[in-house]
């Protein structure tokens, strides 16, 4: 479990009070994340509709939630990775991917969007594999196995 500037990191199955908190990274995520797109396309209300029918799971520390991961196990899929912008880079996004993936049948798989080069480094670093790439009718995905 990482250590973040002395505090410790843990994971856990989100609760519904979580809800809130999770919408807040989503959010700062997304707008930091896909710098291309304009910041007001996203919303607070984008989170619940994203992880509907998923299963959550939050890292944090002293009680406050610094990222989540969301799966749905029917497709052993990763849906969503986010950690807060201010907690990124010490370990949580890693620590999240391989929570989750250790609830999932393998190949696990998860996509990300191709222009997102730092989540596709995040992800090749973790040891995940590029798959044939699936096209949606909005925006080229990248798909990965594990």
């Amino acid at each position: 479990m990482p250590e973040c500037e002395g505090a410790s990191i843990t994971t856990r199955l989100a609760r519904t009070a979580d809800g809130p908190r999770c919408a807040e990274i989503y959010l700062a995520s997304r707008r930091a994340a896909f710098h291309w797109q304009p910041a007001a396309t996203f919303v607070l209300d984008d989170y619940p509709r994203a992880n509907e029918d998923e299963e959550v799971w939050v890292a944090e520390t002293h009680g406050v939630v610094v990222g989540f991961a969301s799966i749905y196990r029917p497709e052993n899929f990763v849906h969503n990775l986010f950690v807060d912008p201010r907690w990124q880079h010490r370990g949580i996004g890693s620590l999240l991917l391989d929570h989750a993936c250790s609830h999932l049948f393998r190949p696990a798989r998860l996509s990300c969007l191709a222009a997102n080069q730092g989540a596709r480094a995040f992800y090749e670093r973790n040891g995940w594999v590029m798959a044939p790439t699936a096209v949606s009718l909005l925006e080229p995905y990248v798909v990965y196995l594990k």
